[in-house]
C-alpha cells in the first residue's frame, strides 16, 4: 500500500485514536481522587492480596480470580525462578499460606526455603529503596507469622509508614501486604486501608498493580488534544506535592521520571511552576551526569523532603530530564553532561537499553529524537539504523508507532517511514488498540492505557507535522 492509498485510512485511525483517548481521560482521570480510576491492566497478584486483605467477601472477584489466576501464571505473566527476587519469592510464599493460593508444582520445587527468603530480605534500608522499604517489611512480617515467629517491632514501623490517603505509597501490592501484615499482629491501622482497597477496586472485581495519574495525564496532555486540556491540568497540579515534585501517582513517592514528564506536560501553561521543578531535576544529578528515577526521602507522602540522589542512573529517567529542560529551555552544563552520559551509553550496534519497559525501542526513540532535536545527528542516525532492522521482526502497535515518529523526524529514512506505516497499519487491522504488556511492573508486565493512547495519538499527529501527506 502507497502514501496515497494509506493516507486515508491513516488520518481515519487518529481519529479514531483521539476519540478513544478522550473517552479515556474523560471516564478515568479526575483532579478528585475519590473519581480517578486506574486505567492500567488487572493485575493478578494486586488482585489476591486485595482480595485477601478485604477478608476474601467479594464473589465477583472470586470469579475473576478463578478465571485468571492459573497454574504458572500466578503472577500474571509466566514465572521465571531463574529472574526471581527475594521479594517475588517472598509473595509466592505468602500467596500459599495466608492467601490460600496454591502453588504450581514446578514452582514450589524450585523455591528456596522462607530462611533463605529472609536472608535476603535482611538488608540495610539504604535510601534508593524508599519506594520498596514497606513492601519489604511487610514481606518480612509475614514470612514471620508463616514461621509462627513473633517480631512486632516490624508490622510496627510499617503501620508508622502508612499515608493519610490510607494507602502505603498509592500502590495496590503494597496496601494489600501492609494491610495484611498488620492484621496478622492485631495492629490497628491509623488510617482506613480497607476503603483505599475497596476505592480502587476496578468494575469487574480485579485491581491494577497502582495507579499512572501523573505518567498518563503528562502524555494525554502533551497530545495537544484541547477537549482534555482543563481536565488534565488541574489533575497534574493537584498531584504535585508541596515540594515540587511528583510521583507516579498523587500519593506515589517522589520520582525523577515522572516529576520530568509532567514538567515537560505543564511548562506551555505553567512555567514558572516548571522552572522551580527544573531545580529539583538538576539538584539531583548524578556525577557521572545521568538521573536515577527515585531519590532519597525521608518523612510520609505527600509531607516528604527530597534530601538525596537515587543511586544509580539509567537511559530512560535521564531522557526525560532533558526533555524537561529542553522544553523549559535550561541548556545549563548539567543538559550538556547528561546528553553526555547518553552517548556513553549508547551501544555499539545504535540502541539504548532501557530499565521500565519490556522492549528497547521505546528508550532508543525517544533518545534518538532528542539527541536529533539538539544536533546530535550522527549518534542519532546510527539509532535510527538499528531502528530500521527492527522494522522486520516481530512488533506490537505501540512499537510501529514509535518506529513512525522516530522515522518521520530523523531525515533519510523516508523508505522506513513507509514501511513503519504499513506495520502500523497491519497490527491496527489485527489487533486494533488492544493491549500491550510492555510495562515492566513488580512480578509482571502491565498495559498502560492511556498512555499507550496518547503515544498513538502523538506519533500520528508528528507524522502528519512533519509533512507526510498524499
Amino acid at each position: 500500500m502507497g502514501r496515497n492509498e494509506s493516507f486515508p485510512e491513516i488520518r481515519q485511525v487518529y481519529e479514531h485514536a483521539g476519540q478513544e483517548l478522550a473517552s479515556l481521560v474523560g471516564q478515568n482521570i479526575s483532579p478528585g481522587i475519590e473519581h480517578r480510576h486506574s486505567t492500567l491492566s488487572s493485575h493478578v497478584l494486586s488482585t489476591i492480596l486485595a482480595h485477601t486483605a478485604l477478608g476474601r467477601t467479594s464473589e465477583k472477584t472470586h470469579h475473576w480470580i478463578e478465571q485468571h489466576a492459573r497454574g504458572m501464571d500466578t503472577m500474571g505473566i509466566q514465572t521465571q525462578i531463574s529472574g526471581s527476587s527475594s521479594l517475588m519469592f517472598a509473595c509466592f510464599e505468602i500467596l500459599e499460606d495466608i492467601c490460600g493460593v496454591p502453588l504450581p508444582v514446578q514452582l514450589r520445587e524450585k523455591m528456596p526455603s522462607i530462611d533463605e527468603i529472609e536472608k535476603q530480605l535482611d538488608y540495610s534500608c539504604s535510601y534508593d529503596d524508599c519506594y520498596t522499604l514497606p513492601l519489604h517489611l511487610a514481606c518480612a512480617a509475614l514470612l514471620c507469622t508463616i514461621k509462627g515467629e513473633k517480631m512486632p517491632q516490624i508490622p510496627r514501623i510499617v503501620a508508622d509508614l502508612q499515608q493519610e490517603d490510607g494507602s502505603w505509597t498509592d500502590d495496590t501490592t503494597i496496601t494489600a501486604l501492609a494491610a495484611i501484615a498488620l492484621r496478622e499482629e492485631g495492629i490497628e491501622p491509623r488510617y482506613d486501608a480497607q476503603e483505599w482497597l475497596k476505592r480502587e477496586q476496578l468494575p469487574d472485581g480485579s485491581w491494577a498493580a497502582a495507579n499512572g495519574e501523573v505518567w498518563e495525564a503528562s502524555y494525554a496532555l502533551r497530545t495537544g488534544e484541547t477537549s482534555m486540556r482543563l481536565q488534565l491540568l488541574e489533575t497534574l497540579k493537584g498531584c504535585l506535592h508541596p515540594n515540587c515534585w511528583w510521583g507516579f501517582s498523587r500519593y506515589a513517592v517522589p520520582d525523577v521520571d515522572d516529576t520530568a514528564v509532567a514538567c515537560c506536560a505543564l511548562e506551555p501553561f505553567e512555567p514558572h511552576l516548571t522552572s522551580a521543578v527544573c531545580k529539583n531535576l538538576l539538584a539531583v544529578q548524578h556525577e557521572n551526569g545521568g538521573w536515577g528515577a527515585f531519590p532519597h526521602i525521608t518523612g510520609v507522602v505527600p509531607h516528604e523532603s527530597v534530601v538525596g540522589k537515587a543511586r544509580t542512573s539509567n537511559n530512560d529517567v535521564t531522557c526525560h530530564v532533558l526533555e524537561a529542560f529542553e522544553v523549559n529551555k535550561v541548556f545549563t552544563s548539567g543538559f550538556k553532561r547528561g546528553i553526555s552520559y547518553l552517548l556513553e551509553n549508547q551501544e555499539k550496534d545504535g540502541h539504548w537499553s532501557t530499565t521500565w519497559w519490556n522492549s528497547d525501542i521505546y528508550a532508543t526513540v525517544e533518545i534518538a529524537l532528542l539527541l536529533n532535536r539538539n544536533g546530535y545527528e550522527e549518534p542519532a542516525l546510527r539509532s535510527a539504523g538499528w531502528l530500521e532492522k527492527k522494522l522486520e521482526g516481530t512488533l506490537n502497535i505501540v512499537e510501529c508507532t514509535l518506529l513512525m515518529k522516530a522515522f518521520s523526524e530523523i531525515e533519510d529514512f523516508a523508505e522506513c517511514q513507509e514501511k513503519a506505516v504499513h506495520r502500523f497499519l497491519e497490527q491496527y487491522h489485527l489487533n486494533c488498540f488492544d493491549p500491550v504488556f510492555d510495562g515492566v511492573h513488580f512480578v509482571g508486565l502491565i498495559d498502560y492505557r492511556i498512555y499507550r493512547m496518547a503515544l498513538i495519538v502523538s506519533s500520528l499527529g508528528s507524522l502528519f507535522r512533519c509533512g507526510w501527506k498524499q
